[in-house]
């Protein structure tokens, strides 16, 4: 008796972790990679195109991100890129250059291919497209490779051609982008290095840059090169207005500091430009050259002012 209960036992478990596996089992189907080639006959043209597969991302068949790596050779000389995708609900379905992560190009500098990615929502596809021509007196054959980088649920081949040259706009890699870094050996937590967001401006060490390029620390450069819209040489043309040294004095003597250039208030408070400053600080230098001009006229018209009274006394002397 004591026997069949303990087969009956081992039996309930056993239906009970069956059951449990079952309740358990997850039926989504998730396709990762997927491999395709296509192939250009001789003689095409820029903008010629092959749309090659339809993906289906499992996130409200809307949302992914895919790594699309292409790679050819001709002649022996070979060429290779890899291209990261963002498809989100809310894209345009439109067509969209892909952006590259990596590059190497054909010959050193042509590249002759590139990825397009239409987001239509629950018809987000790709397509190989032509950007370069070089030799194009033979079929080039670009084999592809994607990999899903969030869930996929399937990839549909397509074989649908022609030429497009409308697609001026590149499809964002991401919404924004962190860097941290930090020691791994330690319980300190990782400090932010590097933020891009949105709008392209990049912080290093900054969170929310506010410029294109914002740094919270100090820059150490061998060289640093500025474009300027204008220059300081205005003040060396006739029309010029010179302010008198009186002026300057007066302007000194009320607000503290030269005229056009900022007061060391301005300077803490909103930091300084250092092209304009750059500009501002050679005109009040060539403002001096002049000045300095000016005086030795004025002093070459005394010493010769000098010399005629020194004459003049000599002959009364004389006389």
């Amino acid at each position: 008796m004591k026997k069949n209960l303990s087969i009956l036992a081992l039996i309930i478990l056993f239906c009970l972790k069956a059951s449990a596996k079952i309740i358990h089992i997850d039926t989504t189907i998730d396709v990762n990679e997927y491999e395709s080639s296509v192939t250009f006959p001789a003689g095409y043209n820029i903008g010629d195109y092959i749309e090659f597969v339809r993906v289906n991302p499992l996130s409200a068949g809307a949302s992914g991100n895919y790594q699309i790596s292409i790679h050819y050779t001709e002649d022996g000389i070979a060429s290779a890129a890899t291209h990261l995708a963002s498809i989100s609900h809310s894209n345009p379905p439109l067509w969209r250059e892909v952006g590259r992560v990596n590059n190497n190009a054909y010959v050193g500098v042509y590249t002759n291919f590139t990825v397009d990615c239409n987001t239509e929502f629950g018809n987000s596809r790709f397509r190989i497209r032509t950007v370069g021509t070089h030799a194009s007196n033979r079929s080039i054959t670009v084999y592809i490779r994607i990999t899903s980088i969030n869930s996929n649920g399937s990839f549909t081949a397509l074989n649908s051609k022609g030429n497009d040259s409308t697609v001026l706009n590149f499809l964002p890699m991401t919404c924004e982008w962190d860097l941290y870094v930090g020691n791994n050996f330690t319980s300190t937590g990782a400090s932010l290095a590097i933020k891009a967001i949105q709008n392209g401006n990049v912080g290093i060490g900054i969170s929310n840059p506010k410029n294109k390029l914002d740094v919270n620390g100090i820059i150490h450069s061998k060289e640093v090169k500025v474009d300027m819209d204008g220059w300081s040489d205005f003040v060396f043309k006739k029309e010029y207005n010179l302010p008198t040294l009186e002026e300057v004095e007066k302007h000194i003597a009320e607000k503290g500091h030269l005229e056009n250039i900022p007061s060391e208030e301005e300077v803490l408070n909103n930091g300084i430009n250092v092209g304009e400053m750059n500009a501002k600080l050679l005109q009040k230098i060539e403002e001096l050259t002049l000045y300095m001009i000016e005086m030795n006229k004025e002093n070459e018209r005394m010493k010769k002012e000098n010399e005629r009274i020194k004459k003049d006394i000599l002959k009364l002397k004389n006389k």
